[in-house]
């Protein structure tokens, strides 16, 4: 199965790559050839998105077969959100074992993990959201007067030291060279942004799909959408979206999977838990 997804930001994006300037944090970028040439465009990567849908969906999953409130050790907190670590002496090798925890688990068999010295891989597969424009036109497949260019922001924020300006009982810090500091410690900090009012567009495919799997991803994707904010910064009101897609599926489907296998799911969540 394979669905278009299409991010509409409502305020701006920010998601960074690796490089670092300074105190300026450059938007993450991959190359895409545009009229003859490899130029860098501004993206959202797929490792992020799909990040973001696995803790809502596994969060989801945990409260419905009511765990949450019982609480889960870090192991099985690993293992279920973030992909897991691999270890020796697993008892996991044996396909049974993998075939039962695409059962018991479906968000597992969705995104995969690492258990024991094994990863059985997800069939969840994302990719990278490139924004809607003339330089993407060949690649979303959809044509746009408007360059990327216009599209980024640079935006700033300074961190103010409030020390100086309030009445609190604390005592004064002292420099290296014994000196007290007298003047209050501020910094100011640069991102670059994709605006409000960016589109972007990115495909999701689900390989060997089953019902339940299908229906357990368009829970996920509700959630997203409910919760409403993707990328960094989110505190302070960036990453806000709308989220569009078209899947033509039944959440109860996944909902009365759960149901109707709780006591057998909440079994197999501990006894998971006591071999990690």
């Amino acid at each position: 199965m394979r669905t278009n997804i299409k991010l509409t930001l409502l305020s701006p994006l920010s998601h960074f790559g690796d490089q670092r300037m300074g105190t300026m944090q450059a938007a993450r970028t991959q190359k895409y050839e545009y009229n003859g040439e490899y130029i860098d465009i501004p993206v959202y990567s797929g490792n992020a998105f799909r990040g973001e849908l696995r803790r809502l969906i596994m969060q989801d999953y945990l409260n419905y077969i009511d765990i949450t409130d019982e609480g889960v050790s870090a192991n099985l907190y690993y293992l279920l959100f973030t992909g897991g670590a691999l270890t020796s002496g697993s008892r996991y090798n044996e396909v049974g074992k993998k075939r039962e925890m695409r059962k018991m688990c479906p968000p597992l068999s969705l995104f995969g993990s690492a258990i024991g010295d094994q990863i059985p891989e997800g069939k969840l597969k994302v990719a990278i959201f490139i924004p809607v424009c003339k330089e993407t036109a060949k690649y979303t497949g959809v044509e746009n007067d408007t360059s990327f260019y216009d599209m980024l922001q640079d935006t700033f924020y300074t961190r103010r030291d409030d020390l100086k300006s309030k009445d609190f009982n604390i005592n004064e810090i002292e420099d290296e060279k014994g000196k007290k500091k007298e003047n209050p410690t501020q910094m100011k900090y640069e991102m670059q942004c994709l605006s409000a009012g960016t589109e972007l567009s990115g495909d999701i495919v689900i390989e060997n799909d089953n019902e339940v799997e299908k229906a357990c991803l368009k829970a996920g994707l509700e959630k997203l959408k409910e919760y409403g904010y993707i990328g960094g910064k989110s505190s302070i009101g960036h990453g806000k979206i709308n989220l569009d897609y078209n899947m033509d599926v039944d959440t109860k489907v996944y909902y009365d999977y759960l149901a109707e296998n709780k006591d057998t799911m909440r079994e197999w969540i501990r006894n998971t838990e006591k071999i990690l």
